[in-house]
């Protein structure tokens, strides 16, 4: 009987070592599966993922050895170890069911063949785990009804969502505008910029920034980035309005870039983009002219 306290250890141990090793594969495959360029960032929740399995596999090796106390006769079912466990079983049986409703939601709300009365049924749905998840399946989804598109917008909280709202074909014009006359920012302009019925109201309201628009630096970069490039890629703006988004002063890299690798620039653009940048875009600038002759 005195090597059971041991044995106990050596199994809690094993346990706790066995929870961390798994959640830490976990983690480890996420990043190296992912197509995201920020997804080595997950390499520093490692060992906070990894605590959270080591005391996962020890909770289950209390419950383990707490359940067969009780079925031995060492321990009584009203004893606190045995209650602990049956809290955490009914804690883990509800975590699991909020898990298998969240990944039912997901796949429909990911499936193209879904109908957007099903669409609109899970967007009704209380989603107790991860549901911005599913929302952003949900807008995602071809099938996705203007409906459930206005109301997003509507909502206005979050500019992600928004923003997919703004690039989806079955968002109503109206709805359009209102996300073009909504606050400036390119997490939620950036899906409208991309937009193929954007009109050129909503092209002067997206183009016609400064760096005063801003509070800092970095978001008037990320506009240039994600709104007034994307804005370039799109055919539905003038030639006009391509001609005064080219001659920004200073233009960001990836900005000069999309005007350097859109067909609609002339020569004289593609040079120009070309001297704003360093030596990267200046190589590719010249590949650029040469290819087209200039």
């Amino acid at each position: 009987m005195a090597d059971a306290p041991r044995s106990r250890k050596r199994i809690y141990a094993l346990s706790a070592a066995a929870g961390f090793l798994i959640a830490a594969a976990w983690v480890l495959h996420a990043v190296f599966t992912s197509s995201s360029s920020t997804a080595a960032i997950g390499l520093i929740f490692v060992p906070f993922y990894g605590l959270g399995g080591a005391l996962l596999g020890c909770a289950v090796a209390y419950v383990g050895f707490a359940l067969s106390d009780a079925l031995a006769g060492r321990k009584a079912w009203h004893s606190a170890p045995v209650l602990v466990s049956g809290l955490l079983l009914a804690a883990a049986a509800l975590f699991a069911s909020a898990l298998l409703q969240q990944r039912h939601a997901l796949a429909v709300a990911s499936d193209p063949r879904a109908t957007p009365e099903m669409l609109e049924e899970i967007s009704r749905s209380w989603i107790p785990l991860w549901r911005r998840n599913v929302d952003i399946a949900l807008i995602k989804n071809p099938a996705a009804p203007a409906a459930l598109l206005t109301a997003v917008v509507e909502d206005g909280r979050d500019g992600y969502l928004v923003s997919l709202a703004g690039a989806h074909p079955h968002t109503p014009l109206p709805v359009l505008e209102k996300i073009a006359a909504g606050p400036l920012g390119y997490e939620r302009m950036g899906g409208l910029a991309t937009h193929p019925r954007i009109t050129p109201a909503m092209v002067e309201r997206l183009a016609n920034v400064s760096r005063g628009d801003f509070q800092h630096d970095v978001e008037y970069k990320l506009y240039q980035t994600y709104v007034l490039a994307a804005l370039l890629r799109n055919p539905a703006i003038s030639q006009d309005a391509f001609d005064r988004i080219a001659a920004r002063e200073s233009p960001e890299y990836f900005l000069a870039h999309a005007v350097l690798r859109s067909p609609r620039a002339s020569c004289r653009q593609v040079a120009r983009a070309g001297s704003t940048g360093g030596e990267v875009l200046h190589n590719t600038a010249l590949s650029e002219l040469k290819r087209r002759g200039c």
